[in-house]
This record gives structure tokens, sequence and C-alpha cells, in this order.
């Protein structure tokens, strides 16, 4: 009797020491995940040949396919951040959309006030001088603020389209509830707060001192709604210099605050834009797009160092590139079929367009007919929290096939191997720490296991 209350409580103490060390090991697997998460960021710029610190190490990085929104790499994709003058882009967005909507054109004139002229002249912000009084055409307000990300300039442009600042701001949000942008909100037009105007820009309705707020995953699906809507605006962003207002007394040249694009210091072949932003509170941010031979990938990288840092502005190219060259050596563009009648998992389907993924390398892409859809599994899932899918029509059997010859996996493996290959991907990522303190947990309840029977034992033969 005496036996079976002492093993009683014995089992008690046991179960709650395992309880303990269960819950030590999830908090050693969160620290031990994000450390490594920031060393694994660092090993690639380092493996590309770039240095950087650790005080460098991104806040959220994300790289994706402009095509269909593929993830091919990522860390912390939701983190809330300062976008700083990325917003510009989410002006630039507006401004084009009136002018494909024929609100106004690129050739239109646009007079800054004495205002404005002020503005421009505000040294603590980014800016181009501008003259009051002088008409300057919207194709060079878009160059000055895309280039050099000049607030006045952008300031113009969302005057232009609605001069009540407010107004505007809500027109950006809006935007940005179109987009699915779940986690932003726009406080002002320029990524700049607006105290920082010195009493020249005002609004009433939103915050004069709180900065806008987005993500990584946010600004992806802005950007590429952006590219893809309004291509041409990379006309301009491909080049490390412009001159604006040729053949006028105001002609001057601008830089390029991307330091990625050719002929740049850190120039990486492809990149064709788009921008950069800083901030006090959020450090540098770099959003480039990669554009060769036929692959378009959009590369986001943000909070990078201290706004403080000289070399911040900088190193976010260097993260920028390092994560490119790791991604494209990792993944490869797969077509898996051709638009056109196709014979998949033994159903003839009719497709409008091309399928096309990319797969690790050395992989194939797994998918599945459902319905009148097609599914195609990706690793890491897309920007837009679901599968990749394509509409399809089913044909009749008699329907003539396209040529294109179909090399991927059966519909019985798909959901299992997606699961396997998960499931495999997880175990290799947790560290060796990890499986040691694991296996001490297993090792300790057996040890206690085996005294509580040889225990046991003793009692009977008592």
């Amino acid at each position: 009797m005496r036996g079976d209350v002492l093993r009683g409580k014995i089992m008690k103490k046991i179960i709650k020491l395992v309880c303990v060390l269960f819950l030590l090991m999830m908090g050693v697997i969160g620290t031990i995940s994000t450390v490594n998460a920031q060393e694994s960021i660092l090993k690639v710029v380092k493996d590309e040949g770039y240095e950087i610190s650790s005080s460098d190490t991104p806040k959220a990085s994300l790289v994706v396919s402009i095509a269909n929104g593929e993830i091919l790499w990522q860390e912390n994709p939701d983190r809330a951040v300062d976008p700083a003058s990325l917003s510009k882009l989410m002006t630039i967005f507006i401004v084009y959309d009136a002018i494909k909507e024929g609100k106004i054109s690129l050739s239109d004139k646009v007079v800054p006030t004495a205002t404005d002229e002020a503005i421009s002249k505000i040294t603590a912000l980014s800016n181009v001088p501008l003259t009051a009084g002088v008409e300057y055409p919207v194709e060079e307000l878009v160059k000055m603020a895309l280039l050099p990300s000049s607030n006045a300039a952008t300031i113009l442009l969302s005057h232009l389209v609605n001069d009540n600042s407010d107004e505007f701001v809500d027109l950006m949000n809006q935007k940005a509830k179109e987009l699915g942008m779940t986690n932003t909100k726009f406080e002002g037009a320029t990524g700049a707060v607006a105290e920082d105007f010195q009493g020249h820009y005002t609004v009433k309705r939103h915050s004069m001192n709180q900065p806008n707020q987005t993500t990584a995953r946010d600004l992806a699906k802005m950007v590429i709604a952006l590219y893809k809507s309004h291509p041409e605006i990379t006309q301009y962003t491909r080049n490390s210099t412009l001159t604006v207002m040729s053949g006028t007394p105001y002609a001057q040249t601008i830089k390029n605050t991307n330091h990625s694009v050719q002929g740049d210091l850190l120039a990486y072949p492809g990149i064709i834009g788009l921008k950069t932003g800083t901030s006090e509170r959020d450090g540098f941010n770099y959003i480039g797009i990669y554009q060769k031979d036929g692959v378009e990938l959009l590369d986001i990288v943000l909070g990078v160092s201290e706004w403080t840092s000289a070399a911040g502005e900088y190193n976010r190219h260097k993260i920028g590139n390092a994560l490119l060259s790791y991604v494209l050596k990792q993944y490869e563009a797969q077509t898996l079929f051709n638009p056109g009648i196709q014979t998949i998992q033994g159903q003839k389907v009719k497709l409008d367009h091309a399928v096309k993924v990319f797969t690790e390398k050395g992989k194939t892409a797994t998918y599945q007919i459902e319905g009148n859809q097609l599914k195609v599994a990706t690793p890491q899932g897309t920007i837009y929290e679901q599968e990749l899918t394509y509409s399809i029509e089913k044909e009749p059997d008699e329907a003539v096939e396209s040529t294109y010859e179909e090399t991927t996996t059966e519909a019985s493996q798909w959901i299992p191997k997606i699961i396997w290959n998960k499931a495999v991907h997880f175990i290799k990522k947790l560290p060796l720490l990890i499986w040691v303190f694991f296996f001490g947990i297993v090792l300790v309840f057996y040890v206690l296991r085996k005294f509580l029977k040889t225990s046991s034992k003793r009692d009977r033969r008592r």
C-alpha cells in the first residue's frame, strides 16, 4: 500500500518534470530558431562575397515570383515596419492609375507654389530643388519622386490627383485595401511624417507624427500589382542617373538611390528598379525588381542597420543582391503545361495560360485537379496565402491534345509528398542541441520508468 502511494507521488513528480523540460525545450527551440534565422541570412550574404555585420540583419526579407506571387525566400514577411519612402510607390501607383483613366497625362504641367519650393529646400528630407512659378511636366516630377525620392515632387503629384491631403491619403488606404494589404496603414503621401514638413504639409484626419506602417508581404502585393499595371515606370527606375528639365534653365542631373541598378556601385545584372526608403525607426529599406532570361523576381529587404549607420545605405543592396543570387541557385523556373488542351491525371482539360512555377532544382512540382481548377503546390506558398490555382475547362475525350508531354507527379502522391517534404524540411532545420535535449528527456523518462518497475518488484517480494 505504502509502495503504491510512493510510486504515485514519484509518477506525479516525473510528469511535472517532463512538462517543465518540454516547456524549456519549446523555449530553446524558439530562441535557437530565431538566432538561426539571423545567421542564415548572414551566411547567405557572406557566401555571395559581401561583408556585413550582425547589426545589419534585416527585420524582414522576401523574394517572390512576380508572375504568381510564389515565395522563394522569406523571413518575418508579416512584421510591421515603417516603409519610409517606399510609400511613394503607392502615390505613383495612384498617379499612373489617373493617367490610364485619362484624368491627367505625363505631359501635363504643374506649377509649384512658394510652399512647394519651401518643401524642396527642407534639408532633413530627400528632395530635388524646385522653383516656384516654373512649369514642371508630370513626367519630370515622376522621375524626381522615383530616383532621388523627392518629397516635394511627390506632394505635387499627390495634389494633382486630389489637392486635399487627407483625401489623397484616403485614396492610398483604399487602394491598399483593394490590393489585400491587410497590415498596412498610410498617414501621409511620401513616407515622411507630416510634422517633418515644417508646417508646409499637414493632415487633419491622419496622424501628423505617426509613420506609415506596412509589411514585406503587403509591399509585395502592391509592387507586383503596380508593375503589372504600369511596367513603364521601370524605364526611369533602371537608370543610375537621369537629367530632368532638359533644355531649360532648370535642367539638373538626378541620382538614383538604388545602388543595385546598372552603372552604380553595387550593380546587379537584371535589376530594373525599384525604390529605397530610410526611417529613423526602422533603418534602411530596399525593393528591387529583377528581370532577366524570362525570369521576373521581386526582392524586398526591410529594416537594415540603424539609420545613423553610413554603411546601411549600401548594406541593404548587398543583402538584396545576395538573396537574389541564393534564390537563383536554389530554384529554377519550370513550365508544367503550355496553353491548349492537355491530358492531366487522365483528364483532358483546356488551359488558357501556361502553367509556370519555380521549383527547387532537381525536383518536380506537384499538382492536383479539383473541380475546374488545377492546384499546384509550392515549397513556401504564395504572398496571397493560398495555393497556386489555374482555371481549366474539361474537354470531351475526342478533343485533340497539344504536343506538350506531361512529366510530373501522380495525383495519388500529391498530398503525402507535400506532407513528407514539409516534415523533412522541418526536421533538417532543427539544430543538433534540440535533438540532444529531446533525447535527454526520453532518457530521463526511461530511467525513471525502469526505477519504478524495480521498486514495484521489490514491494511484491515483501
